[in-house]
């Protein structure tokens, strides 16, 4: 595949960001709170090298069997990142919500990610390594950040999160990336083939990755600074968690059994 210069800047730009990100990482034990989300980071770094050679010295049949053969591991990464963002947010209140509640959102996040995984599966017979599949496990993974980012925001004041939490911050970046990449896919979707379909096809893929690299540098800005401490939870939330939490259950349950 023949590859223009701007593809050459979007890589090192890329690769320049994750690399950057992953220090920023180390030197602040980010890995610490966010360990699946350095190990995405790292996946990226990694895999990006891999993609870029067969994309130089390989026809596109073979490049996008490799990429999908890669791509399927990170979407397994980023479910996970969502999931490790959930309990982070969630950390203060594990004890005091029910544990049906963490294995619900658990399982609904993974139930999107399998239900889009077996659409993209059935949309082609012949094989998976078709590019509506990547359509729509791409808008499968996009929409979840942008759930999850929308969860966590509109939460955040009851949780005790500011803009300024490195918690808000990170699924802000995923879900900025996912509405360029939502964008993306419908519009890739409403291409029609033609002469200028491979010119309109690799400008939305340029969008694509400039979105990305727009989430990158904001994660390297953001983790490079001092995490604002997180706030106080208001009085309501503080009453609602304890009469939810165990102590509480166990007072009811005594009473009921006074009552007998």
């Amino acid at each position: 595949m023949q590859l223009s210069h701007l593809d050459d800047v979007l890589w090192v730009a890329g690769s320049a960001g994750q690399l950057l990100l992953l220090g920023i990482l180390a030197v602040r034990k980010s890995f610490r709170t966010f360990p699946i989300f350095c190990a995405w980071v790292a996946f990226n770094i990694l895999s990006e090298p891999t993609l870029y050679w067969f994309l130089h010295h390989t026809s596109s049949r073979i490049y996008y069997q490799v990429y999908f053969s890669l791509n399927f591991p990170q979407y397994l990464l980023e479910a996970c990142v969502l999931l490790e963002v959930a309990g982070s947010v969630l950390q203060p209140v594990k004890k005091s919500l029910p544990r049906g509640v963490l294995y619900f959102l658990a399982l609904l996040m993974v139930g999107i990610g399998v239900v889009g995984f077996f659409i993209a599966a059935h949309l082609n017979a012949a094989t998976l390594t078709h590019p509506h599949a990547f359509t729509v496990i791409n808008m499968s993974m996009a929409i979840l950040r942008l759930v999850t980012f929308v969860l966590i925001a509109g939460f955040s004041q009851v949780l005790g999160l500011g803009w300024k939490n490195h918690v808000l911050q990170l699924v802000s970046g995923l879900a900025f990336y996912a509405a360029v990449d939502l964008i993306v896919e419908v519009a890739i979707s409403h291409l029609h083939r033609g002469p200028d379909f491979a010119n309109q096809y690799y400008e939305l893929q340029h969008l694509r990755v400039v979105g990305y690299l727009c989430s990158l540098y904001y994660w390297c800005y953001s983790f490079a600074r001092q995490e604002a401490p997180r706030k106080e939870f208001n009085s309501k939330m503080s009453e609602f968690l304890v009469s939810i939490g165990p102590t509480a259950k166990r007072q009811q349950s005594i009473v009921a059994r006074k009552r007998r």
